[in-house]
C-alpha cells in the first residue's frame, strides 16, 4: 500500500534525505537543499515538525529489524533504509554493474543489466518535487540515464543486434533530438539493418532541424559517418568495439576498432 507522505516540501525533504543514504545531513544543509539562499523564517520549524511527521510514517509501516529509521545522530539526520527496496539504489547497482561487466569484455552480460536498469527509470527524478538540490541531482541522473543508455545501445550494435537496437534509437532520437551520440548511433544501426537510405534521410533531417533552430552544422563524428555510409565503406558492417572522437570507450576487450 503507498504511504501519504503529506506536503510537497516533506516529501522533498524525504527525497532528499534519500538521496543521501546513511549520512549525515545537518538542518542548514537540508535548508539550503530545499529552499537555497532564499529561505523562509520558520524553515528550521518546518523541517523538525516534518522529519517528526515522516518518522511516524515510516516507522508504523517499516519492522523494526532491518526496517526504515530517521534519527537524529548528534551532526544531522540520518536516513537508514535497512532492507527496504529503493528504485534509484537498484538502478544504480544494476547499471554500474552493466557498465562495469562492459569493461571487461561480459558484453551479453552488459547488455542484460542495463536493460534491467532501463525498465527502473519511469521517468525524471522526484518529479513534482522542488528544491535546488532536487533539481541538481535530476539533471546529474538525466544524464547520467542518458550515458548508460548510450552504452546500452553500443553493446547492441556489438552483439550484432542492429535491428534489435533500431526501435529503442528511434524513441531516444525522438525524444532527445539534439543528442547526436543517438543519432549517430542510430545511422549505424539502420545502415547495418540494410536500411542504408533511410539512414542517410536521417542524417538530412537532423542537419535541417539543427541548421533552422541552431544555425549550426551537424557535429564532425556525424558528418564523418555520414560520409563513409555514401561510399557504402564495408568497414562500417565489421563488428568492433566502437570509438569516439573524443577518445577511447571501449566497451568490450581491447581490440583494433575502426574510427567512427
Amino acid at each position: 500500500m503507498a504511504l501519504e507522505l503529506g506536503p510537497p516540501k516533506q516529501r522533498a525533504l524525504l527525497a532528499t534525505l534519500l538521496l543521501r543514504p546513511c549520512i549525515e545531513t545537518g538542518v542548514d544543509q537540508l535548508i539550503d537543499a530545499l529552499w537555497g539562499e532564499d529561505y523562509p523564517a520558520y524553515a528550521k520549524n518546518l523541517i523538525q515538525k516534518s522529519i517528526s511527521s515522516l518518522r511516524g510514517l515510516l516507522t508504523a509501516e517499516e519492522p523494526k529489524d532491518g526496517g526504515i529509521s530517521l534519527e537524529w545522530s548528534g551532526g544531522g539526520y540520518l536516513l537508514n533504509t535497512g532492507t527496504a527496496e529503493v528504485d534509484l539504489y537498484r538502478y544504480e547497482r544494476l547499471a554500474s554493474a552493466g557498465i562495469a561487466a562492459a569493461r571487461e569484455g561480459e558484453i551479453l552480460e552488459a547488455a542484460e543489466l542495463l536493460e534491467k536498469a532501463r525498465v527502473m527509470s519511469t521517468g525524471p527524478l522526484v518529479e513534482g518535487l522542488e528544491g535546488p538540490m532536487l533539481e541538481r541531482e535530476r539533471l546529474y541522473r538525466q544524464e547520467r540515464f542518458l550515458a548508460d543508455m548510450e552504452v546500452r545501445a553500443e553493446l547492441e550494435l556489438e552483439l550484432g543486434r542492429h535491428r534489435n537496437a533500431v526501435p529503442f534509437l528511434h524513441y531516444a532520437v525522438h525524444k532527445y533530438p539534439l543528442r547526436e551520440r543517438f543519432v549517430w548511433l542510430l545511422m549505424l544501426a539502420l545502415y547495418r539493418s540494410d536500411r542504408g537510405n533511410e539512414a542517410l534521410m536521417l542524417y538530412a533531417d537532423h542537419r535541417g532541424r539543427i541548421v533552422e533552430e541552431m544555425g549550426v552544422e551537424p557535429g564532425p563524428s556525424l558528418r564523418a559517418l555520414q560520409a563513409r555510409l555514401l561510399l557504402q565503406d564495408p568497414q562500417l558492417m565489421v563488428l568492433s568495439t566502437l570509438k569516439e572522437e573524443h577518445g577511447e570507450r571501449r566497451i568490450g576487450k581491447q581490440q583494433p576498432a575502426p574510427h567512427f
